[in-house]
């Protein structure tokens, strides 16, 4: 790819990022007052309500570095029980990746020092250096560490790759419901987890498109659940604009996944053959327009931009992969449904 057009897409791709990261601000503070109102003081704090505490608990649990390690070490002595499950490789990998990890999230708290929530409801705060206890609140190191061992598992099960980031947000979760960090210390310790795995997947030499794996990927995921967050807790502004960008993106999103059935049918030469990313990058702009947020449709479109220059998967190396494809396409439904059951039903259901 010419330096170029891969340069500006990664710039529009962290252009996406700083969107999210600046509407995510906004939750810090009354997310973290919030949780103070249902956690007592006594015992170091215990969340009242019976869900919250569980993931609070469980998450915390699943995060911690004894667990991390013993997954590589099961991996490890599975790949020397039985070497074709590759075992052995993918337990260095995930070592290399938690090693990675612990450096980058620790180097960065301490350069940002930003207080934990306890010493700040509001969020706000300046970036300062600092060494002390309790100013290492950004980024999440529970959150960072398990998503870079999520993003070498995602790779090397890739049929499980759900599963795998499913855990890593479950983690992010509950330190937030923990009042150990805001908002957007588990967005950036994600982001820095995917960095660390793609890092740890590929040779030193290739550090530069390892940062930029890590990046995108963290852009798509971070880009939809921020679109969702942002969704149940801002009602549509009433207007006949509001009505219009819903009415435009509802046949963008229509076309796009028509796009994404016709892409598969066989024998069939259309656009969406030759440019397999068009469909979901419809789909992903509908979808966005249909919110009527600018802050929303502003992330989703850098974020479709830096896709489409750098280029999709190729035709060949999808039908090589035919199986893994199906289950992508069915990933994609379901977060498209999903992501119109909370527009439909779940617009403004919580208000900060």
């Amino acid at each position: 790819m010419p330096p170029a057009p891969r340069l500006l897409s990664l710039a529009c791709i962290c252009a996406a990022l700083v969107c999210v990261f600046w509407g995510l601000l906004e939750f810090d503070g009354p997310v973290a007052r919030y949780l103070r109102t249902i956690t007592t003081p006594e015992g170091g704090g215990t969340l009242t309500v019976p869900w919250m505490a569980f993931v609070s608990h469980a998450g915390n649990w699943l995060g911690d570095g004894r667990q991390l390690l013993t997954v590589s070490a099961i991996l490890l002595a599975a790949g020397w029980a039985y070497p074709p499950s590759r075992g052995i490789q993918t337990g260095i990998e995930t070592l290399w990746a938690h090693g990675i990890a612990t450096v980058l999230v620790h180097t960065v708290k301490h350069l940002v020092g930003r207080p934990r929530p306890k010493f700040s409801t509001s969020g706000d705060w300046d970036i300062a250096p600092s060494l002390l206890s309790g100013f290492d609140s950004f980024p999440s190191g529970h959150t960072t560490a398990t998503f870079a061992l999520a993003a070498v598992l995602a790779r090397r099960f890739p049929r499980c790759s759900l599963l795998f980031f499913g855990a890593g947000a479950f983690v992010a979760l509950s330190r937030v419901l923990r009042g150990s960090h805001f908002t957007t210390d588990v967005f950036g310790g994600s982001v820095l987890g995917l960095v660390s795995g793609a890092l740890a997947l590929a040779p030193w030499k290739e550090w530069r498109t390892s940062v930029e794996a890590g990046v995108r990927q963290a852009a798509i995921g971070t880009v939809w659940i921020f679109a969702l967050l942002w969704v149940v807790t801002h009602p549509v502004t009433p207007g006949w604009e509001s009505s219009l960008l819903m009415g435009l993106g509802a046949v963008l999103a229509g076309t796009g996944l028509w796009g994404r059935i016709r892409a598969w049918w066989p024998g069939v030469a259309s656009l969406w053959r030759r440019s397999p990313q068009a469909g979901l990058m419809a789909v992903a702009l509908g979808l966005s327009l249909m919110t009527a947020a600018p802050l929303v449709m502003a992330a989703a479109g850098f974020l479709c931009v830096g896709l489409w220059l750098r280029g999709g998967q190729s035709e060949e190396a999808v039908e090589a992969t035919r199986s893994l494809a199906i289950v992508r396409e069915c990933e994609l439904l379901a977060a498209v449904v999903l992501s119109l059951v909370v527009l439909v039903v779940g617009r403004g259901a919580f208000s900060l």
